[in-house]
């Protein structure tokens, strides 16, 4: 098997695509993540929201329009952003488990594919002696 197989067999290209990609998505990821997971936490106690309650218990003073405060906002922005980077963390993961098992699955053919070109020259040259055999 040589370098030429290698690269020009599309499972293998693909998988090791997918590896790079996927890496690259679970560093920034989890970087990210982490980064909004200390935003969240450094923000001052704010007050609970009104959205576990129900609208019988709500005020008359329209608490259900009432908007967020700036403290809100900023909680809110990096909630959503943590989810974001949080599916990009994990589809990251996903991808290098799947570039793995393509790659995997492109070396195997290789291998097959090499066994079976060496066992046909083998088989048609019939003065073809193994080293170390009469």
């Amino acid at each position: 098997m040589k370098l030429p197989d290698m690269y020009r067999d599309w499972r293998v290209m693909a998988g090791l695509m997918l590896v790079c990609l996927g890496a690259g998505n679970w560093i920034i990821g989890l970087n990210k993540t982490r980064t909004a997971m200390q935003l969240i936490a450094q923000a001052t106690h704010s007050a609970p929201g009104s959205d576990y309650r129900s609208f019988d218990e709500l005020d008359s003073d329209g608490a259900v329009l009432k908007h967020f405060t700036e403290e809100e906002k900023r909680v809110s922005y990096a909630t959503a952003r943590m989810d974001f980077y949080h599916v990009t963390f994990l589809s990251g993961q996903v991808m290098v488990i799947v570039g793995l098992i393509v790659t995997m699955i492109g070396f195997i053919n290789l291998i097959q594919r090499d066994t079976r070109r060496s066992l046909r020259r083998i088989s048609r040259d019939p003065g073809y002696r193994i080293r170390g055999r009469p």
